[in-house]
């Protein structure tokens, strides 16, 4: 097994919103126990402002730039302010504290496309405590299962702060990501909070905040020749917070309807292909056919199971643009798949248009010209 198989399959243990402490429960052992363009711009703004004096102890920031650590995150310099600037319409700055168990944590951060949220935040326990998390008794840090786990549930709520249902359910997931650190040892880590969502459903004026499930940070460790797993949390605590969204989409898109190929009687076209500065959606469609269940759904999982390698994206001078080794998620969703990947590189959408993308599938290769890319209206 490789590493992307691995990557892949830790992707897909990933839980769905509202099962994150059952899942996490079993493997801490030791320890504590997924629309489109708004339809009112202004409305949307005055909403997001009103959702972040909400939060306790926290006033949503005139946005002025973008966190050079969530830029390091995503690969872009100190000295590349051009490239930076193609993702400060997606962003916000924040100033959310939250205090339990002598601990702080802080939420500086929220930059978001239609397919992902990331929320950058920082974590500070009392000076002397260690929040090491690497290698105990020769097992390797099974990082997929790091972060704040507990908490609560992953939710959205409107502008007047109630929970509200997207319509989304089982088609995102979330997972903590934390950032490299000079001392891993000390009392202090910085982690990404990031929100998988390849069906969309925030752009319908409906999402101004959501709430961010923060619990005792924990992770587990797992042996390389039994796969078997321990847990441990490091500190215990209650920090979840609402943050408010951005609501500007940084993306561009293009409509399609090419058909790809016919499995179990059923048609297969390609939908849709989104791109933002960041990620790359894209968007499958299922029509007639057999029942999707059993074999049927495995062949059609099967068709569409692609590796970075397996998409070529160019751009309009005929110039690569390689995506990242990192599947961010998809899958088929009833009648509809969509996979989801991470560009290597963040850069201008503009650049595709008038360029194409290349699928090479099981049935044979697809290729769409992006020459109708475009932004997504606001």
């Amino acid at each position: 097994m490789d590493k992307r198989d691995l990557n892949r399959m830790f992707d897909a243990l990933s839980p769905a919103p509202g099962r994150e402490a059952e899942l996490l429960d079993g493997l801490l052992r030791d320890g504590v126990r997924r629309k489109r363009p708004m339809k009112n711009w202004k409305r949307v703004v005055i909403g997001a402002a009103a959702a972040a004096l909400l939060v306790t102890g926290a006033a949503a920031a005139t946005v002025t730039g973008v966190s050079q650590r969530l830029l390091d995150y995503l690969g872009v310099g100190p000295e590349d302010s051009q490239t930076a600037e193609l993702l400060i319409p997606g962003a916000m700055a924040v100033d959310i504290t939250k205090e339990d168990n002598g601990a702080v944590f802080h939420v500086s951060q929220v930059l978001r496309d239609r397919t992902s949220i990331l929320v950058l935040a920082d974590f500070t326990a009392p000076e002397g405590t260690s929040l090491w998390m690497g290698e105990r008794d020769g097992e390797e840090p099974f990082g997929s299962s790091a972060g704040f786990h507990g908490g609560g549930d992953h939710y959205f709520m409107d502008e007047a702060g109630e929970r509200i249902d997207l319509g989304v359910y089982g088609g995102y997931s979330y997972n903590w990501e934390f950032l490299e650190d000079d001392d891993p040892a000390d009392s202090h880590v910085s982690a990404i909070f990031q929100v998988k969502l390849p069906q969309g459903g925030l752009l319908d004026g409906q999402a101004a905040s959501m709430r961010l499930p923060v619990g005792p940070l924990s992770y587990a460790t797992v042996n390389q020749e039994t796969w078997g797993p321990r847990g441990f949390t490091l500190y215990s605590g209650e920090w979840s917070c609402d943050v408010p969204l951005p609501q500007k989409d940084i993306g561009w898109s293009q409509q399609a309807d090419v058909f790809v190929t016919q499995l179990d009687g059923a048609d297969i076209t390609l939908k849709e292909v989104y791109l933002s500065p960041v990620n790359l959606l894209v968007t499958f469609d299922r029509e007639g056919g057999e029942k999707l269940v059993g074999d049927v759904e495995t062949r059609w999982c099967y068709l569409l199971d692609l590796s970075e390698n397996d998409i070529t994206l160019k751009d309009k001078d005929g110039n690569l643009v390689p995506l990242a080794p990192a599947y961010l998620g998809g899958g088929s969703i009833g009648e509809e798949a969509l996979l989801m990947f991470r560009l290597s590189e963040v850069t201008d959408p503009a650049r595709l248009q008038g360029g194409s993308v290349t699928f090479n599938l099981s049935c044979g290769t697809v290729t769409l010209p992006l020459d109708d890319l475009a932004p997504v209206e606001p």
